[in-house]
C-alpha cells in the first residue's frame, strides 16, 4: 500500500437521524481513537445500522421534526468554527464518503449534509450504476421513485462522484445533460476506479452445510449465472435459451443460479414453474464468498445476461478462475470483459442458445478459450481496487 495511505483515518459512520456515529463492523458504537492534526477522515456509511434506523426514523414525532429543523438551520448560519463527532474535530478537507443506501433516509440527512459542506467538508459519492434513473422498469416502483428523488435532491451537495465504471460515469453525465441531476458545480469531480476480483483468500468456513447441499452439482456440467434474480437479469432469456439448449443436446446440462429471489415474483415463477426445476435448473439462494468461489471453480461457463449492468463483478470472477464468460452486449460489461468474453443480443435468446451450443460442441474451442484467460487474464485485486480509490479520493 502507498505510504501516503497510511497517514489516512477511515472511520465507518451511520446518520442516526440527527447525526452521524461510529459503527465498528456491525457491533455497538465505540469511541474514535484519537487521531494526529492533519490526517484525513473518511466517513463511511454502515447499510445495515442505517437501514434499522431508518425504521426509527418513520416513527419521529413531528414535534422532533420541527426541532431538527431549527437546530440545524442554527448550525448552517453559524460562522465556520468547528464541528465536534464523537468528541473529535471535524476538520475543513476532511471527506464524507456516501457509500451505501441513503435514498430513503430523512430530510434532516439532507440538511446535515449541508452542514458538512458548511465547514469545508468534501461530500463524495460512490454511484454503482443509475438503473432506477435510465430503466425504472427494472425497479419497484417505490424503489425507483426514493432513488431519483435522493439522486435528483441531493446531487447539488456532490464534490466528487466515484463511478465505478466509465459507462456508468457516462450515464450520471448523461444525467446531468437531461437535467436530472445537477450540474451547477463547475469542481464537480467525475471519476472511475475499477472494482476487484480476487477470492482465492477465503478459508473454509467451519459451517459447511450449504456446500454439502450442492455437492452433488459439483459433479455436474453446469452453467452458472450469479446474482439476485431481479428483472434487468435477463431471466427470461437464460432460460429460453436453456430450453434450446436441453432440447438439441444428449449430454445433461444443468443452470445454476446462485443468489436471492428478487422483488418480482413474475421472474421468479419463470424459474420455479419450469417442468426442469428442481431437476436440472436448480436455485441455491444466497451464497458465501467460499461457497460462490467454489461454484466458479467447478462450474462449465458463467451467463451473465443482463440488460444492464453499473460493473458485473461476476464477469470478473469468472475470468479470475479461468472460465469462459458469455455476456451481453450492453451498460458496463464489455468495458469489464474487454475480450474476453464472448457477447450476444440480450433480446436474442437464439444467439444466446448458440453460443452456449458452440463451446458444448467443440471441446478444441473450449480449451483455446480457458487458454487464453488463464495465460493472459489480468487479475484486478481487492487492494488495487482501494489504491485506485483512494488515488481519486486524494486528488
Amino acid at each position: 500500500m502507498n505510504q501516503n495511505y497510511q497517514k489516512i483515518e477511515i472511520i465507518p459512520v451511520m446518520f442516526d437521524g440527527r447525526f452521524i456515529q461510529r459503527v465498528d463492523f456491525l457491533q455497538q458504537p465505540s469511541q474514535i481513537s484519537s487521531r494526529n492534526s492533519g490526517l484525513l477522515q473518511l466517513l463511511i456509511n454502515n447499510q445495515v445500522r442505517t437501514f434499522l434506523l431508518r425504521l426509527k426514523n418513520k416513527f419521529v414525532s413531528y414535534f422532533s421534526v420541527i426541532l431538527f429543523y431549527f437546530y440545524w438551520n442554527y448550525q448552517k448560519y453559524k460562522q465556520p468554527g468547528f464541528l465536534e463527532f464523537d468528541s473529535k474535530t471535524i476538520l475543513p478537507g476532511d471527506i464524507y464518503v456516501i457509500a451505501d443506501a441513503n435514498w430513503d433516509l430523512p430530510k434532516t440527512y439532507y440538511n446535515f449534509l449541508e452542514i458538512l459542506k458548511h465547514y469545508g467538508v468534501n461530500i463524495t459519492i460512490i454511484c454503482y450504476d443509475l438503473i432506477p434513473i435510465k430503466f425504472p422498469v427494472f425497479c419497484s416502483r417505490k424503489f425507483a421513485t426514493h432513488f431519483t428523488s435522493f439522486y435528483k435532491s441531493y446531487s447539488n451537495l456532490f464534490d466528487h462522484v466515484l463511478c465505478i465504471s466509465r459507462n456508468s460515469a457516462e450515464d450520471y453525465r448523461d444525467a446531468q445533460r437531461q437535467g436530472i441531476l445537477a450540474s451547477n458545480n463547475p469542481n464537480l469531480k467525475i471519476e472511475v476506479f475499477r472494482l476487484g476480483c480476487n477470492y482465492s483468500n477465503h478459508d473454509e468456513p467451519k459451517d459447511s452445510n450449504q456446500v454439502n447441499q450442492f455437492q452433488h452439482l459439483l459433479k455436474t456440467r453446469y452453467i452458472l449465472v450469479v446474482g439476485s434474480i431481479l428483472p434487468h437479469k435477463n431471466i427470461k432469456t437464460i432460460i429460453e435459451a436453456f430450453d434450446l439448449l436441453i432440447n438439441s443436446k444428449q449430454e445433461e446440462i444443468h443452470l445454476v443460479f446462485a443468489g436471492n429471489k428478487g422483488w418480482n415474483t413474475e421472474v421468479d415463477n419463470l424459474i420455479e414453474s419450469h417442468k426442469m426445476y428442481d431437476k436440472l435448473i436448480h436455485i441455491l439462494g444466497s451464497v458465501t464468498d467460499f461457497e460462490l468461489n467454489i461454484l466458479y471453480k467447478n462450474c462449465y461457463c458463467l451467463v451473465q445476461a443482463s440488460f444492464y449492468e453499473g460493473f458485473g463483478l461476476p464477469v470478473v470472477e469468472a475470468l479470475q478462475n479461468g472460465k469462459p464468460v458469455i455476456a451481453s452486449n450492453t451498460g458496463s460489461l464489455p468495458e469489464v470483459g474487454g475480450r474476453f468474453c464472448i457477447y450476444f443480443n440480450p433480446h436474442d435468446h437464439v444467439e444466446l442458445y448458440r453460443e452456449l451450443e458452440k463451446l458444448m460442441n467443440s471441446d478444441s474451442y473450449y480449451n483455446q478459450l480457458v487458454t487464453r484467460i488463464r495465460e493472459e487474464y489480468q487479475i484486478f485485486t481487492w487492494r488495487e481496487s482501494a489504491e485506485e480509490f483512494l488515488s481519486h479520493l486524494l486528488t
